[in-house]
């Protein structure tokens, strides 16, 4: 299939240049960027050097340098993605599209971003979660890639509904830097970011109505919504944190039990949803997760743990920011969607040390 790729000079475009390099099905034909037009892949990212399509020359993000592309993935702004995927998607291109564009719905994305939605008619698009939502990705034209925090987040909030109670979780959150792109800003320095770990975002965060809004479409599915408090969006509690290095991500979940829930229920809850499924892992009991251990893999590796003291549950999951949390979910996600093996072009183990 030949695919496109806009948004091809920033980290989430190397990632997805690297992947499909390995895929036995997706030939990437075009990639597309904005100030690197007329460089060289290897040029801008020499770490690709040798792999398939690194000789190849970026051109400008248009729709018409895509007119022969079957799949294009959009890891741009979301203001690029609007403008992009209505044109792609009439000329019968399918769209994975890595922003935050076609998430919500339009009024929520509106409010929480600031800027205006303009193609409505197409959000919220199919969520690119498959572990909770593959059924929806069957045969989509347009997947709207989830958050890396709130792919995180709901990885280990979605096994809780009816098990917790909804009103009283907060979601703490921690990531690298690479998660804020490629562009330079003053608190990305690396005499700022060296030895500090600082909040962002609080309370306002963008991914705050993503997990909110999906936890709550996750619990009706079950038809949970109403044993779990989940009839609508609940309130959640989010802090992101910027931490000092370059890729992972880890976000803890906490909340309280529901009466006469035990670690028992917890831990068989966190089986069932994830048992099967090859790219998340639940760890033993006393074990937690570390971002080193799923660096460079599109993995999810979860930690759970209930304390009878308080009656809390806590869980954590790790990802890679840039893979579980952006383009290996773009592959993972546009393999359900064509009908592939999910596991095509990716692989669960990451790098270590």
């Amino acid at each position: 299939m030949r695919v496109g790729i806009v948004g091809g000079s920033g980290y989430g475009g190397a990632e997805l240049l690297r992947l499909l390099a390995e895929h036995p099905l997706l030939d990437v034909e075009v990639v597309a960027a904005a100030a690197s037009a007329g460089k060289r892949v290897d040029e801008v990212f020499p770490h690709l050097r040798g792999l398939p399509g690194a000789e190849a020359v970026l051109v400008a993000s248009e729709v018409d340098a895509l007119a022969d592309c079957e799949l294009v993935f959009l890891a741009t702004p979301h203001a690029t993605s609007l403008d992009l995927a209505p044109p792609l998607l009439a000329a019968g291109a399918r769209v994975v599209d890595l922003s935050g564009a076609f998430r919500l719905a339009p009024e929520v994305f509106s409010a929480w971003y600031g800027l205006e939605h303009t193609a409505a008619a197409l959000a919220p698009a199919p969520y690119g979660l498959p572990e909770l939502f593959r059924d929806d990705l069957a045969g989509a034209a347009l997947v709207a890639g989830p958050g890396c925090y709130p792919t995180a987040a709901l990885l280990g909030l979605v096994p809780l509904s009816g098990l917790v109670e909804a009103d009283g979780v907060a979601v703490v959150g921690m990531s690298g830097t690479s998660g804020a792109g490629k562009s330079l800003r003053e608190d990305l320095h690396a005499s700022h970011m060296f030895g500090n770990v600082t909040p962002y975002g609080a309370p306002r965060h963008r991914h705050t109505p993503e997990i909110e809004a999906h936890w709550a479409e996750a619990a009706r599915r079950e038809g949970l919504a109403e044993i779990a408090g989940l009839e609508g969006p609940q309130p959640v509690t989010f802090v992101p944190h910027l931490v000092p290095m370059a890729r992972g991500m880890l976000a803890t979940v906490t909340a309280p039990l529901r009466a006469g829930v035990d670690a028992g229920e917890v831990r068989a809850a966190f089986d069932r949803r994830y048992g099967p499924e090859p790219f998340v892992a639940v760890l033993p009991e006393g074990t937690w997760p570390a971002t080193t251990h799923v660096a460079g893999g599109n993995a999810a590796h979860l930690g759970v743990a209930v304390d009878d003291r308080s009656g809390t549950v806590t869980v954590s999951c790790a990802i890679d920011n840039l893979l579980k949390g952006a383009s290996g979910q773009a592959v993972q996600a546009a393999n359900a969607a064509l009908g592939y093996d999910e596991a095509l072009g990716l692989r669960s183990a990451g790098l270590y040390p």
